[in-house]
């Protein structure tokens, strides 16, 4: 019971920040010195068509109407058009964001699967050649900017070995995938289509590796710091002088007590990981929402700007609401 309140106490919290969003959002649209009206109809054009549109979009009405008509058609599903593409920005986000979304995942599965094993590797062997390798690594992975990676990947797999294929997207120029999810891995693998399959792992190979280093670097530093901080406690001290198993000790009792830190770590890089794929997407060609939001700013398009961050916003406080279970489950005291 005190767990599914404390989970119901988060979740009240969930549309005070969509509205807080929300309402930075439509007011950083508002005052920017571009009008909607003209990416609509063209710049040259008649005052009284201007007028007429502007009036049918609701533009010509109080601020605080405007907002109300805004959250009312949000919550209806209704995001607005998005002139760049002529297309609605529902339509559009739902062809995009599990383009981004796969980035995402897959880089945060990556991510996860490396850096446990070095970090309570480093700890394990603390001061050891191990260590310090693994320390190097993490902070040249710190240091070392995303984009530039991504860069450095294109021309040394791509032009000079042509290991990886071309920039391009998702998949080849000539290959065609039916979209069941979105997520292209999910789909051909439903489909038993493993020529596909090989392909579209071939195109996320660049991408992911350019997005995730810097992911994996940082979470290891953090296992290890939490590790060894547990490590020194007295309570396993005490367990390592009564005679007990060094891997009990290590992988049952320690590594319980130092995963609250990289837990939230992991939450904050789902969240950091989805803005930090825009730079990606534009290297790469990939066709996400990161791309397309970039886009619709350059053009002056404010919906899907606005759609995507609102949207950014309830996925990242909802990502925060399972690393907050998480914490509960690990450790019950937060519960009270």
């Amino acid at each position: 019971m005190r767990l599914a309140y404390f989970i119901v106490r988060r979740l009240f919290l969930l549309p005070a920040v969509a509205i807080g969003v929300m309402i930075i959002v439509f007011l950083i649209a508002y005052v920017v010195p571009a009008d909607p009206v003209y990416l609509f109809i063209g710049q040259e054009s008649d005052p009284q068509l201007v007028a007429r549109v502007r009036s049918e979009l609701g533009l010509d009405q109080p601020i605080w109407t405007q907002f109300y008509i805004y959250v009312r058609n949000f919550l209806r599903g209704n995001f607005g058009m998005c002139w760049s593409t002529r297309n609605s920005v529902r339509v559009d986000l739902a062809t995009r964001l599990p383009a981004t979304f796969e980035l995402v995942f897959i880089s945060l599965l990556l991510c996860i699967m490396f850096a446990f094993p070095l970090g309570l590797y480093a700890a394990v062997k603390r001061d050891s050649i191990g260590d310090h390798f693994v320390r190097i690594i993490s902070t040249v992975g710190v240091a070392v900017p995303g984009f530039w990676l991504a860069l450095v990947l294109i021309y040394v797999f791509f032009y000079q070995l042509g290991w990886a294929p071309a920039p391009t997207g998702r998949i080849g120029v000539r290959t065609l995938v039916k979209p069941i999810t979105g997520f292209y891995l999910l789909d051909t693998l439903l489909k038993r289509d493993w020529k596909t399959f090989g392909e579209v792992w071939a195109h996320l190979a660049l991408p992911v590796a350019a997005i995730s280093f810097r992911s994996i670097a940082h979470l290891t530093r953090l296992i290890r710091t939490s590790m060894l901080e547990v490590l020194e406690s007295d309570f396993v001290q005490a367990e390592m002088a009564q005679g007990l198993s060094k891997r009990l000790i290590y992988y049952r009792l320690a590594l319980k007590n130092a995963l609250l830190a990289p837990i939230t770590q992991i939450g904050e890089q789902f969240g950091t990981l989805i803005g930090g794929t825009v730079v990606i997407e534009l290297i790469f060609a990939w066709p996400g929402a990161g791309r397309w939001a970039i886009s619709s700013a350059l053009a002056g398009d404010f919906a899907p700007i606005q759609a995507f961050t609102v949207i950014c916003a309830i996925i990242r406080v909802l990502v925060f609401l399972i690393t907050d279970i998480a914490y509960a489950v690990i450790d019950p005291r937060i519960r009270y």
